[in-house]
Formats: structure tokens, C-alpha cells, sequence
């Protein structure tokens, strides 16, 4: 199950920023990490992530930091592409040889001209 961890710290430069991405890259079951510099969180997704242990490194490194949020990661749900109408050959339609006129050649004893 993923879980989406959204991290509050005080982001002032992007030399911060790069080491709060470091640190929380290392820990177990970290599948991405991305900043959002607006609200100065950190997003951290993952798997079996143990956000206490996380935030005890975190918190060593930069002396404010809180948990905003935990929760799970929904996977996206596909679109089911629509099924293709599968033509069968209609058993009960009689199939008919295509006649052609024949013409008889003139016979000479013809009078009607």
C-alpha cells in the first residue's frame, strides 16, 4: 500500500530543500520525494515507510518539522477500452451465383428485323 506523507518544514533556500530530499531518499521504501516551495512542504511517497523514524532523522537535520498528513495512495483507475464488435459470418444468408444473360447468336432464317 503507498502512502503519501506530506512533511512541514521551513524550505528558506534550495540548499535546504536538497537536504531534506537526501534524507528522506535514504530511509527504507521511499519511492519519490518532491517539495511543494509555495506551502514549504515536503511530499514524500512510499511504501512501508516508517514515518516516525523519518521525521526523527528530519527533525536532527532541521529543528522544526511537523506531519501535515498520512494517507494512502489510490491507484489511478485505467479506462476500459471499449470492446471491438466481433463480426461472425450470418449462417442463415444464402449466397446466390450472380447470373449472366446469354445471348444467343443470330440465325440467319430470322425474318423480324
Amino acid at each position: 500500500m503507498k502512502e503519501k506523507i506530506v512533511i512541514d518544514i521551513t524550505l528558506s533556500s534550495d540548499n535546504r530543500l536538497s537536504k531534506a530530499m537526501q534524507i528522506a531518499v535514504k530511509r527504507a521504501g521511499v519511492l519519490s520525494v518532491n517539495s511543494d516551495k509555495e506551502k514549504g512542504h515536503l511530499v514524500v511517497i512510499g511504501i512501508g515507510v516508517d514515518f516516525f523514524k523519518l521525521m526523527k532523522c528530519i527533525k536532527k537535520k532541521f529543528n522544526f518539522a511537523r506531519i501535515v498528513s498520512v494517507e494512502e495512495v489510490k491507484p489511478e483507475k485505467k479506462p476500459d477500452p471499449k470492446p471491438q464488435p466481433v463480426c461472425y459470418p450470418n449462417p442463415c444468408v444464402q449466397h446466390y451465383p450472380v447470373c449472366r444473360p446469354v445471348y444467343d447468336s443470330p440465325t440467319p432464317n430470322c425474318a423480324t428485323m
